[in-house]
């Protein structure tokens, strides 16, 4: 088996292990150690931090994979590429620091009035940012090594696992909220520490000056494309996460929870359709690169009714039991007010996934300055929609909002690839599909809800989940509808029927 895909598979365990400890810690941990108030103070310079990051890093980890093997000679400590990439977030840090120090009180003005609690946490996003860009770029460098498993588990797992045990000491009060903060911050660079160490035994640690000697035109290279990949990359964090500054802004600390965990809840759509991605993205780009349009046309048909598959029936398990999901978190009487939010948030992911590897095809293509134009006008529209939306709708305001970007962006990308591929997701069989998933939608909401305590409500989400996936399993394999779905399925029987019989 080769390096690729063992490591493949041992990252695919660290980010599947983080995604539980992920789930554990927002929807059970934090919601019940951390009030609403503090909860949004952290998620909020966390995910501030993560904006900052793509914008301090200067484009540095996205310069190690495509530059690396130009700079790739172990003798030479690979011609100080690892040195000149650091450069990169530090000159970062300074310029940000700058700014955010002229325009301080600025900043802490737009929050003075909903979210005051925010303002004295706000210099933390500055370390927190550094250290994130670190990481980014380490871990951009260490891929180019050919290890991923080992950086995947120290950022999904291991920071998991020391957030959720600051969280309980401080909930069980060993430490105040201002050394959670601070040891938070700590946990990052403890991670890019970790990171230094694993590269050290690999042999792979080469700090140096040779890329000065390196041919100007390479440098220059290099810095045009930082400059239009931090672009997109900053765009995409924001369109992620700057509605919840508008909302601590516009309504308060609280309504940024509520927005919070809401999101995570319908983000878990995604979850499934990441790895299958992942597996279609590298075969994509390879076909791509060899003109193999009809190959292709084949990946990209193929793995939109898939999506479509995996994310509708995570649509319609979220759907028929948000009521219950909510009602099992810690504080549900204040996290209940964030049901049609889940359920908007995860009706655009869930579209944007049956629409096919539009995104994908343009980054692999010569069109790929294309998405970051994209990202640039989604970022300015998403921007204006929370400000228009959030006065007249409220907290549903932002999900609207991303709602309509998440479309927007996706139809854009959808007529793109149709102009210039000639490729179309669509088909008589997705009729079926939008058929099937509203007959399952009206069976799950015909069964009653159970809520006299906690073992009730999880039984009942079990055993609706478990009918609707048992019904939905039959049609699909039934009907042939996905012929990889029906792939796995006879395989799998084969391997059972061989073993047991």
């Amino acid at each position: 088996m080769g390096i690729i895909i063992r490591q493949s598979i041992k990252s695919s365990v660290g980010y599947y292990l983080g995604v539980i400890l992920g789930a554990v810690n927002t929807l059970f941990i934090a919601t019940h150690f951390l009030s609403t108030d503090q909860l949004a103070v952290s998620r909020i310079l966390l995910e501030n931090s993560l904006i900052f990051a793509a914008f301090i890093h200067l484009g540095a980890p996205h310069i190690s994979d495509k530059f690396f093997a130009r700079f790739k000679d172990e003798s030479t400590g690979h011609n100080g590429i690892l040195g000149y990439l650091m450069l990169f977030p530090l000159a970062g840090c300074v310029f940000l620091g700058i700014i955010y120090f002229i325009f301080e009180q600025d900043i802490q003005n737009v929050y003075l009035i909903k979210s005051p609690t925010l303002i004295s946490y706000l210099w933390l996003s500055l370390p927190m940012s550094l250290g994130w860009a670190l990481v980014m770029i380490l871990e951009a460098y260490t891929r180019a090594n050919s290890r991923v498993a080992v950086p995947t588990f120290l950022r999904e797992t291991v920071f998991r696992i020391l957030n959720i045990s600051l969280i309980i000491a401080f909930g069980l009060g060993w430490i105040s909220f201002n050394t959670f903060m601070i040891f938070n911050v700590l946990a990052i660079f403890l991670i890019v520490v970790s990171l230094l160490i694993y590269l050290k035994i690999l042999k792979k640690l080469f700090f140096n000056l040779n890329f000065l000697k390196i041919e100007k035109s390479l440098f220059i290279d290099s810095l045009k494309f930082g400059g239009l990949v931090i672009i997109g990359g900053l765009g995409v964090n924001l369109i992620l996460f700057f509605d919840r500054n508008i909302i601590a802004q516009k309504i308060g600390t609280e309504a940024v929870a509520i927005f919070l965990i809401a999101s995570y809840i319908a983000s878990t759509i995604e979850i499934p359709g990441k790895a299958l991605k992942s597996i279609s993205s590298p075969v994509l780009s390879e076909n791509m690169f060899n003109n193999k349009i009809d190959k292709v046309e084949e990946i990209y048909q193929k793995s939109a009714l898939n999506l479509m598959l995996i994310g509708g029936i995570m649509l319609v398990l979220i759907v028929i039991n948000i009521e219950s999901i909510l009602l099992l978190l810690p504080k549900h009487d204040i996290y209940v007010k964030g049901k049609w939010i889940v359920i908007l948030i995860a009706l655009g992911k869930w579209v944007e996934m049956s629409l096919g590897l539009n995104n994908e095809i343009i980054t692999f293509s010569k069109y790929y300055k294309f998405n970051t134009l994209i990202v640039i006008c989604m970022t300015i529209f998403v921007v204006f929609l929370n400000y228009y939306f959030i006065p007249i709708f409220g907290l549903i305001g932002s999900a609207l909002a991303t709602l309509v970007v998440t479309l927007s962006s996706s139809l854009i990308r959808l007529f793109f690839v149709k102009r210039f591929f000639g490729f179309s997701p669509f088909s008589l069989s997705k009729l079926f599909v939008l058929i099937i998933f509203s007959v399952l939608i009206i069976i799950g909401m015909l069964i009653p809800e159970i809520e006299s305590s906690k073992i009730w409500i999880v039984s009942s989400i079990m055993f609706k989940s478990l009918l609707i996936l048992l019904l939905f399993f039959f049609i699909i394999i039934r009907y042939n509808i996905s012929q990889d779905i029906s792939y796995l399925y006879l395989n799998a029987k084969k391997n059972f029927n061989n073993y047991f019989i």
